[in-house]
């Protein structure tokens, strides 16, 4: 075995254009599946990071017709708290937002408030300090347990934080734990959803009488031992039914509820795509190998003489294969060891790169860990193996003299060979072809989403979050005070051209959805309510974002003053889906999901043009934009106190120039008002667009770039099989020029030979991506699975490639000088 090394080492140095170029393919398929290997072993395969994961379930609740089942409203999660019979425990936490002072400059903190049973139910233990006792979550202790990154960064790391205390919205609350590095919940994507803190949930009095359909509570529970999911759902339904029982009829609500296992819930954004980018990374290596062994065999053929010499003295076959085998194999250990090298890279630069663009959950674990590399390796054997079994056994097959006889005239291999090698080929453009396919959907659908419109306009406009703490201003008043005074002083910065504030801006992601009945509705059939993606504005908010009018009039500063009436403008959607072929200029209605309530009834005074709130490729929601004064007025006077003070809002400015130019009279201007106030999200309108459309450019970015490598692998493919059949048969083509064949004959019959390969592959490319495609349904906007123009495009470029892959093999048979040629035979 050492000798077949040397001799396998000596052979591949002798050839150091082949040796790198089979290198190189091994590296870039085994790289790449090792790579997002990877990725699928962190985010899908492991195990969530919690004690006993396969036992946690998510609890969902949902109103028929209304919305399917998602968070829970407070009461219910005491409720199950209380009365489940398969739940060992239940766990109950909500997303909330606190400015935190006291600890280096303002911050606003992303926080998560969770129940005193959710870490024990997680199995997570604090790194320094302890978690949350029963105690202080019923007695609303002022606790904090702090994340990793924020200790580190506000603390110094220093193990003396616990005990110290930190202004949370200026109240101060005492440091009482650390959790550990790379401890994540809720597991969401994105950096900006990882927690800075948690806090005792602390139901408020308010919370667990909550009458207004406020699903925004999440819920976790641990199935019992022995108890199955089955059961775990008919228990929820069973506990839900009992919620329903206690609504009284005349609303009509029809409760639903749904339980998932917190694993696949986890996942289950992120399973497309991964799937997705594993099978292009596995046709790759497809690729790679077919690449490989067409190498091989035109190495193998090109030794034929060799192989005869070597047999007519006497060496055995099994020797000579065991030989071949061997050089294969040190060919994809070399591949497969810079591979592996090219993977760990990868991964080590996907966490820096992949958590902005694609929003996948877990990223924090994704590592290069042991059983990835074994899987590397293993391919690295079985690819080795493989694709030199072939050539070897082919290169065996003639007889001495028969090698011998054939290499004195240059002849060649024969059919059979000639069939295989062009069998490859084919295999190679059929899986390009495949990846082609892809690749041009989803760059399809990001120019569809491209060439939507968002409903504004984003240009120089600067946007930032800010939340007034309840401890400072406890009174609507006292907010609706603050906001009016600092709009005021925004429309008077340098550059402004218009300034507003709002409850949410475009593209958020995240909006308030509002059930309404028109006045006079009487419920029929399944409809009880309609509902609304509901905003408050304050000041020129349409003017700003650039927002059409399309019937009555827009919202004015004289609808912001006290006791004036009450008004509402509604996007077109809304208007379509609620008031269809009316015009509901002059129409009133009331906010809340009962007919009978006695809410004060809002006129709607016009008509503005759809905003996206999510991406740009989720359907618009039916919208409608209120005076952020009239919040506290469109209440019965009974929940107004569970409701509490609405604080938080978006600046929105519209600059003449460049909006970052803005950015620090923004903040001084605020600051003006309020020196502790946090200033958060600063960032222009284009970057919020920017961060919407990350997921799909990143996905599109990534299939392209994979399609790019199979393409350009499946042109070496066509270049090798030419190149060396134009080798092969110089004497043939000297004869035919000899008898009169021109240049240009011999180059068309070698672009015909390329194109007719390319053809073939194409055909089967087709077919299988006919099958394939659909798979891809959940990635793609407004593009079929089998769009023509994205098959057409993809054959039209595959082919003209092929063309040029074969141009150079076609001047190289066209240059041939038939004297000379047949001179050397």
């Amino acid at each position: 075995m050492l000798r077949d090394l040397q001799y396998a080492w000596r052979q591949l140095r002798k050839s150091p254009g082949f040796t790198l170029t089979a290198v190189l393919t091994l590296a870039l398929g085994i790289g790449g599946v090792t790579a997002v290997f990877s990725v699928v072993d962190a985010v899908l395969l492991r195990p969530l990071p919690y004690a006993d994961p396969g036992t946690l379930v998510r609890l969902h609740e949902g109103v028929e017709h209304q919305f399917a089942p998602s968070d829970l409203p407070a009461p219910d999660v005491i409720r199950f708290t209380r009365e489940s019979q398969t739940f060992a425990a239940v766990g109950g936490f909500t997303a909330d937002e606190y400015e935190m002072t006291g600890a280096g400059q303002p911050l606003m903190a992303r926080a998560e408030r969770v129940t005193a049973s959710l870490f024990p139910l997680l199995g997570a233990r604090p790194m320094v300090g302890r978690t949350f006792t029963k105690a202080e979550d019923e007695q609303s202790a002022a606790v904090v347990l702090i994340s990793y990154a924020l200790w580190n960064e506000r603390f110094g790391g220093d193990r003396d934080a616990i005990g110290k205390t930190v202004d949370l919205d200026r109240h101060p609350y005492t440091i009482v734990g650390v959790m550990p590095d790379k401890f994540e919940f809720p597991l969401a994507s994105g950096p900006l959803r990882q927690r800075d803190v948690w806090v005792p949930m602390s139901f408020t009095p308010a919370e667990k009488q909550d009458e207004t359909d406020n699903f925004q509570y999440g819920a976790i529970a641990r199935l019992k031992p022995g108890a199955t999911l089955e059961q775990a759902q008919a228990d929820l339904a069973r506990m839900v039914r009992g919620i329903e029982n206690e609504i009284p009829a005349q609303y009509g609500i029809h409760l639903t509820s749904a339980v998932g296992l917190l694993q696949e819930e986890t996942v289950a954004g992120a399973r497309p795509l991964l799937r997705t980018l594993l099978a292009a990374v596995c046709l790759i290596l497809l690729i790679a190998c077919a690449n490989l062994a067409n190498l091989l065999l035109v190495r193998a053929a090109g030794r034929r003489r060799e192989f005869g010499v070597r047999m007519a003295l006497g060496a055995a076959r099994k020797t000579m294969l065991r030989q071949l085998l061997v050089e294969s194999v040190l060919l994809s250990a070399m591949g497969g060891a810079l591979g592996l090298t090219l993977a760990a890279t990868l991964v080590d630069a996907a966490q820096a790169v992949v958590p902005a663009a694609a929003g996948l959950p877990r990223l924090s674990e994704i590592a290069m860990r042991w059983p990835v590399a074994l899987l590397g390796v293993a391919l690295t054997g079985v690819t080795g193996v493989l694709c030199g079994l072939a050539p070897a056994v082919a290169g065996m097959k003639a007889e001495a003299m028969d090698a011998l006889r054939e290499g004195s005239r240059g002849a060649g291999q024969g059919r059979s060979q000639h069939r295989l090698r062009n069998g490859l080929v084919m295999v190679e453009v059929a899986l390009a072809m495949v990846l082609l396919v892809g690749s041009g959907l989803l760059l399809r659908s990001f120019a569809k989403m491209m060439e939507t419109n968002p409903g504004f306009e984003a240009q120089h406009v600067l946007t930032a979050a800010l939340a007034l703490p309840h401890e400072d201003y406890p009174t609507q008043a006292k907010v609706n005070a603050f906001y009016q005074e600092l709009l005021a002083r925004l429309k008077t910065m340098p550059g402004v051209r218009s300034a507003a504030l709002s409850t949410e801006i475009p593209l958020g992601g995240v909006h308030s959805n509002r059930s309404f009945v028109p006045e006079g509705f009487v419920p029929s059939g399944g409809r009880r309510w309609d509902s609304v993606a509901n905003e408050f504005v304050l000041g020129d908010y349409f003017s700003a974002m650039r927002i059409p009018l399309v019937a009555g009039r827009l919202l004015t500063a004289q609808d912001e003053q006290p006791g004036a009436p009450m008004v509402a403008v509604v996007s077109q959607t809304a208007a379509r889906m609620y008031w269809p072929g009316r015009n509901p200029v002059g129409l009133r209605l009331r906010m809340g999901g009962s007919p009978q309530n006695t809410r004060p009834l809002i006129t709607l005074v016009g008509v503005v043009g759809d905003v996206h709130q999510g991406r740009l490729d989720q359907e618009v929601s039916p919208a409608m934009y209120e005076p952020f004064p009239q919040f506290d007025r469109q209440f019965e006077p009974a929940l107004i106190e569970q409701i509490g003070v609405l604080s938080s809002l978006q600046a929105v400015v519209r600059t003449a120039g460049d909006p970052s130019a803005t950015v620090s009279d923004l903040e001084r201007t605020v600051h003006g008002l309020d020196p502790l106030l946090a200033v958060t999200h600063v960032e222009t309108m284009d970057e919020v667009m920017g961060a919407t459309e990350a997921s799909r450019r990143f996905n599109t970015m990534v299939l392209s770039a994979f399609a790019a490598i199979a393409l350009g692998l499946a042109l070496l493919g066509i270049y090798g099989v030419l190149a060396y059949a134009v080798t092969e048969r110089t004497r043939e083509i000297a004869i035919r020029m000899a008898l009169g064949a021109t240049r240009e004959d011999v180059e068309r019959r070698t672009l015909r030979q390329a194109v007719a390969l390319a053809l073939a592959g194409v055909a089967l490319g087709l077919a299988a991506a006919s099958g394939v495609t659909r798979y891809l349904v959940s990635l793609l906007y407004n593009v079929k699975p089998l769009d023509a123009v994205t098959l057409s495009g993809a054959v039209v470029v595959l082919l003209v490639c092929a063309a040029l892959a074969g141009w150079i093999p076609a001047r190289r048979a066209a240059s041939v000088e038939p004297m000379e040629a047949l001179r050397s035979e």
